[in-house]
């Protein structure tokens, strides 16, 4: 967590070291490469396409009695 900014007698230097250093803290594990993030992403797709035919058939299912 990047502590508040300090009173204005902190230099612009200073400031920016103080930040460079929370970034640098962020462990390189937690940061995903676009790959990994374009594959997550394909992964959550094809979860949510097969919920969505899941329930589709499920109401298809519930339909197709009354039709009869």
């Amino acid at each position: 967590m990047i502590s508040p900014l300090q009173d204005a007698d902190e230099s612009s230097t200073a400031r920016f070291r103080r930040f460079a250093r929370a970034l640098l803290a962020v462990p390189k594990t937690e940061i995903e490469t676009p790959e990994q993030i374009v594959a997550r992403l394909q992964a959550e797709k094809r979860n949510l396409e097969t919920q969505i035919q899941q329930v589709e058939a499920e109401l298809k299912r519930r339909k197709s009695p009354h039709q009869e």
